[in-house]
């Protein structure tokens, strides 16, 4: 790695502290880039991955092949919220009421594998605790360390600390789970969020090969699907020569007629006001 910044030296500070840790491990560049610098910084890391209908099936696919290329211990269970009520009903209070029952499910994953002892961490950083974010409350109560916050790494500077040590695919868009894709109040099944899963797996697959041929500028750019209930799709662009493809996308898994929604910011879109 090249010389140590500023906000280098201070995670690594926060790491030195933390010598056997357990990660929560999405698959988001955050969470990889915390296990990339704690085993650069003579860590030693156990990932824990939780599978379930509201995480696609790729992503979580994904994680686990991160994992194994990285030589990394990996602990995977299953996570299911949708039973909750929070999350039955799909509350504001949803993040907060899946993120309580994983971090409960993680620790008797880890006391299971006789890794007590490890100190849990979770990927957040510093621009989360700006944001709304329910889960948050979870955490703090059950004294889950953040360490890439406790630097006060936002996600810019993860990002380029992230290329600037060489950890793969530093601008990796956020892919926050399938539940934020539903409008509050609408309750959420595991064949719908399949189908969401599906149809922006779709998108993804043609946003790539724009991107391609077109460079930076191709593609949509950040995209979400939305059920207001209505379909929303919502991207930071729309080339025209990609709309008759999406529409047929989000046809085929049941999301028409739709309506779009260009630029802005993607994240927050049931947070901003009133829908």
């Amino acid at each position: 790695m090249a010389g140590h910044t500023e906000a280098e030296d201070r995670l690594r500070a926060v790491l030195s502290g933390l010598p056997r840790i357990a990660v929560a491990l999405s698959g988001g560049l955050d969470s990889r880039f915390l296990c990339h610098m704690a085993l650069a910084s003579g860590c030693d890391v156990l990932a824990l991955h939780g599978e379930g209908p509201h995480v696609p099936a790729e992503e979580s696919a994904a994680a686990r092949a991160w994992a194994r290329g990285r030589g990394l211990r990996l602990l995977t269970f299953v996570h299911d919220p949708l039973g909750l009520p929070e999350v039955a009903a799909n509350s504001r209070e949803r993040c907060y009421a899946c993120k309580r029952a994983l971090i409960g499910e993680m620790r008797a994953a880890l006391a299971a594998a006789g890794e007590e002892g490890r100190a849990l961490c979770d990927g957040g950083n510093l621009d989360d605790q700006r944001a709304f974010r329910p889960g948050l409350r979870a955490v703090a109560e059950a004294r889950v360390r953040s360490p890439l916050a406790e630097a006060g790494l936002t996600k810019a500077a993860i990002r380029e600390l992230a290329r600037a040590t060489g950890l793969d695919r530093p601008d990796q868009a956020a892919r926050p789970c399938l539940l934020t894709r539903l409008a509050y109040g609408m309750r959420p099944d595991a064949a719908q969020l399949a189908r969401v899963a599906a149809a922006e797996a779709a998108l993804a697959a043609l946003d790539a090969a724009d991107r391609d041929t077109h460079g930076p500028e191709g593609g949509f750019g950040d995209f979400r699907l939305r059920l207001t209930p209505e379909p929303v799709l919502q991207c930071a662009r729309l080339p025209e020569r990609l709309a008759a493809a999406a529409e047929a996308i989000l046809a085929e898994q049941g999301f028409a007629p739709l309506s779009v929604v260009t630029g802005g910011t993607v994240s927050g879109f049931f947070d901003a006001g009133p829908r």
